[in-house]
């Protein structure tokens, strides 16, 4: 179980009723942990929610404030209504009675027909009458409405509210009735007791009227065609184009469409796709209905002569200055020759045209302005405006103009800055001399130090291959030395290996010696032998 969990308490209960009497409201306030759910009953019964009834729950934390809400409140609302909340904890009811007094209901009848509406014309269709007749008590109020437009009387139309014998007749008249009248009109019959509503449709059919029909239509390059005509009828009217004396058929490349616009208007297209040279001619429409027909004026398919582009200058007006009695000349030029083109210049606005002081020129393609003696009061801004059937486009520049004393000035002032320019170019230059000569003295000790250090680098080089030479020697020296020590000390042992080999042989000489001496001997003992 959560903490503070609790079943639902209706702690208290109200009805409310609106000042106007036109809205009631029930109100309980309930503390419940969990929200609960909420239901309203009237007697045994569920209350929905309807175009009259309205339930609320405003939520504050644990308490909630549960309404039910109804509107225009009648005797059969009355009676007694529970508000049933519920939780997982428990349940809690409130009763709250509702007693609404029934308002008297007011004597007499709500208005019915006598006779139905119906329409007629007289007067040779001069006048249309719509008519009626009613019975109510008391007497109603009428307005009439056409198109859902109110309607007030005029020269052309009046209302009557008669009364009868057992009723009341009413009736609107319309005068010289046209098109524009068709449409639905109602009748609104009321009184205290209820309301009718009488609805009546006027169709007035005329013949046909072509009211809007181009007189000629163009035909450009790779491009539809379309003819279309507002015609005016009641019911939708047959059409029949044609072309010279021939009638149009649809095709693949003709196609023709009625389309309604309003109510007794309509619009008529002819459409040729693609179109060409060959579709050009005069064109007819017929528009027919029960009245009659009616035939369009004439309308002519043309050729389009070549799209002419709007005139785009190349090159534009330069701004300048120039002095007291001199000659100016603003030109301009377009980026192609057209000789359709209207040329107009301006100054601040104002349109300039040649005169004695100002002349302009235009060859279809370069514009001029021209001031023969030009003046101080010529200072402003020129405007030079290219016009064809295509666009515009336009250029401006501005026109300054010097008094003579001004333009000393300004050349005196020109000169002095040219020798200012001077001054500063050849300390300028002189600048540039030391800078060179600086860098000139850098490169000397630059070269110098290369110089010296390459002396150096070569002394350097010399004592290094002399130590490398005496290396070399003393290595040799101490090399042969090692040798001279290898083959004194071969002697020595070859010395030692003859002396070895010496006493080698002398021990095999004497070995043999000895052994020879043996044999000697051995000979010798067996001659003694033999001897007496």
């Amino acid at each position: 179980m959560e903490p503070d969990s609790h079943l639902p308490s209706l702690r208290s209960r109200e009805l409310i009723p609106n000042e106007s009497g036109t809205l009631i409201t029930m109100r309980c306030t309930c503390t419940a942990k969990p929200k609960p759910s909420v239901v309203w009953m009237k007697g045994t019964k569920v209350v929905s929610e309807s175009s009259r009834t309205r339930m609320k729950i405003e939520e504050k934390e644990d308490t909630y404030i549960l309404s039910l809400e109804i509107t225009d409140p009648i005797g059969p609302d009355s009676g007694t209504y529970k508000c049933h909340v519920k939780n997982e904890f428990g349940e809690s009811n409130a009763n709250l009675n509702l007693n609404i007094e029934a308002e008297n209901e007011p004597e007499g009848t709500a208005p019915t027909f006598i006779e139905k509406p119906k329409i007629r014309s007289e007067k040779a269709g001069k006048l249309v009458v719509m008519d009626f007749k009613v019975k109510a008590d008391p007497k109603p109020v009428i307005v009439w409405y056409h198109e859902g437009q109110l309607l007030k009387e005029s020269s052309r139309l009046s209302f009557k509210l008669e009364e009868i014998d057992g009723g009341y007749y009413i009736r609107l008249d319309l005068k010289d009735p046209g098109i524009q009248d068709s449409g639905v009109y109602k009748c609104n019959i009321k009184n205290e007791c209820g309301e009718l509503n009488a609805n009546l449709t006027l169709n007035i059919e005329i013949v046909p009227v072509i009211k809007e029909a181009p007189k000629t239509v163009s035909i450009t390059k790779s491009s539809n065609v379309v003819i279309e005509c507002k015609v005016q009828s009641v019911f939708q009217p047959k059409v029949t184009w044609m072309k010279e004396t021939t009638i149009i058929k649809e095709s693949t490349t003709h196609s023709i469409a009625v389309q309604r616009i309003r109510e007794g208007e309509y619009s008529v297209k002819l459409e040729i796709s693609p179109a060409s040279a060959a579709d050009k001619g005069s064109y007819k429409l017929i528009a027919k209905n029960a009245k009659g027909e009616t035939m369009s004026n004439v309308i002519d398919v043309i050729v389009a002569p070549p799209a002419v582009e709007a005139p785009v200058f190349k090159q534009k007006l330069i701004s300048t200055t120039t002095v007291e009695g001199q000659k100016t000349i603003f030109t301009a030029m377009l980026s192609s020759i057209d000789k359709t083109v209207t040329i107009k210049w301006t100054k601040n606005g104002k349109t300039i045209t040649s005169s004695s002081t100002a002349e302009i020129k235009f060859d279809g393609s370069t514009c001029s302005l021209i001031i023969d003696s030009t003046k101080k009061e010529d200072e402003g801004t020129y405007t030079v405006i290219a016009t064809n059937s295509s666009g515009t486009s336009e250029s401006s520049a501005s026109l300054i103009v010097q008094e003579k004393f001004q333009q000393e000035k300004e050349e005196k002032k020109e000169e002095k800055k040219e020798e200012k320019k001077e001054v500063v170019k050849k300390q300028e230059e002189k600048k540039e001399e030391k800078k060179e000569e600086k860098v000139e003295q850098k490169l000397e000790m630059k070269r110098t130090e290369e110089k010296t250090e390459e002396v150096v680098q070569k002394k350097e080089s010399i004592v290094t291959r002399r130590k490398s030479s005496i290396k070399k020697e003393e290595t040799l020296a101490v090399t042969e030395k090692k040798e001279e020590k290898k083959r004194s000390s071969v002697k020595k042992v070859a010395k030692k290996e003859s002396k070895i080999e010496e006493v080698k042989e002398e021990v095999k000489v004497e070995e043999k010696t000895k052994v020879t001496n043996k044999e000697e001997q051995v000979e010798e003992k067996p001659k003694k032998e033999k001897e007496p």
